[in-house]
């Protein structure tokens, strides 16, 4: 059996009969205590910790005068609102990780709008920056009614969110004893035409220096860009290559390096259901968008054992999330390469890519 197929099982076994058995006990809590998959790629840390809940919400791309397309621009503003509202509602929740994306193209504006609904969150929220979130290096992309901002003046808005008085665009944070968080940041803020990423060698030395210093400790990383691929349109000059990083095998192997102290790393970008891949002793997450279809957001529960998720769909009717679905079906840059023209075929094909429901919840050892 694959590790594919073996990790969709587990997952797939726990929603059908785990979590009615386990009646009352919340799918996190329940999941930490469980033993699921067999595989165990890095040790457990050095200092334990108590199992800690955190949300990650990914590509919200807010825009007060956009219309609905794949990216539902025209409720981006509610997919936010009632984001915060449920993760309000969420138990014992920790912190927030933004993973980039949060405007549509670097607009002061949608800042102020998308800030106003994240600092009604009740727990803490941290921001990383997305390759939408700056001014359009093209001044032909650069829309009327709107100031833009630099990534420097990104960081400076959002400081105290991650970011601090260093206005650097990377940070970490120590979370609690034993769990600390890592953001970087690869974008290329004055390419005109490329949208994709390269870690500097700075942040490169500076991660190598950061996981050596608390080697003990666990440290989640995140990056908006992505470590790893998710299908063969992202392959060096595929269609979507600049999903990822151009230098990601040298990013991989400095995680790799340090398989104990970072055994897992999330990023967004790609606009698909939550996924994760193993290299090499690290598992490598990708979080859904907020923003097109199907709409969710994630919440996991990490120990230094184990790790759980669950991806709910953004509480808006049902009539913007089947409209969401359509918008997909019909954006075709956005299907694969070999499933571009539609038929029931290719459509279903499309949709397992992007739901990917046999992962909406699950669970593995760390």
């Amino acid at each position: 059996m694959t590790i594919d197929k073996e990790k969709k099982m587990n997952a797939m076994d726990f929603s059908r009969r785990d979590f009615l058995k386990l009646g009352g006990m919340t799918f996190l809590g329940a999941a930490m205590n469980l033993n699921f998959g067999t595989n165990v790629f890095a040790s457990p840390t050095g200092t334990p910790f108590d199992p800690l809940r955190f949300a990650v919400v990914s590509d919200a791309h807010i825009d007060i005068k956009g219309n609905n397309a794949m990216k539902m621009s025209a409720i981006s503003s509610k997919c936010v609102e009632r984001t915060v509202a449920d993760l309000n509602g969420e138990k014992e929740l920790a912190f927030v990780m933004i993973t980039g994306d949060l405007l549509q193209d670097g607009e002061v504006e949608n800042a102020r709008e998308i800030k106003k609904y994240l600092d009604q969150l009740t727990v803490p929220y941290y921001v990383l920056s997305g390759n939408h979130d700056y001014v359009p290096a093209d001044p032909k992309n650069r829309r009327e009614g709107f100031t833009y901002m630099t990534i420097e003046e990104f960081v400076k808005f959002f400081n105290g969110h991650g970011y601090n008085d260093s206005n650097k665009r990377y940070y970490s944070l120590q979370i609690k004893p034993g769990l600390r968080l890592i953001a970087l940041d690869a974008c290329l803020p004055l390419e005109p035409v490329k949208w994709g990423a390269v870690l500097p060698e700075e942040q490169l030395k500076w991660l190598d220096n950061q996981l050596t210093e608390h080697a003990n400790e666990l440290n989640l990383i995140f990056m908006h860009h992505n470590f790893v691929n998710w299908s063969t349109d992202e392959q060096t000059g595929g269609p979507k290559q600049w999903f990822g990083l151009d230098n990601a095998a040298e990013a991989r192997a400095i995680l790799s390096k340090h398989a104990n102290a970072a055994p897992v790393a999330i990023s967004g970008h790609r606009h698909i259901g939550l996924n994760y891949k193993e290299l090499d002793g690290v598992t490598y997450y990708i979080a859904p968008a907020l923003n097109s279809h199907p709409m969710r957001y994630s919440v996991f529960n990490i120990s230094n054992q184990a790790i759980a998720w669950k991806t709910p769909m953004v509480s808006v009717s049902e009539s913007n999330h089947l409209e969401a679905r359509e918008n997909l079906l019909k954006a075709k840059w956005w299907r694969a390469t070999q499933y571009e023209e539609s038929s029931s075929v290719n459509d279903a094909a499309v949709l397992e890519l992007y739901e990917n429901n046999s992962m909406i919840m699950g669970s593995k050892k760390i």
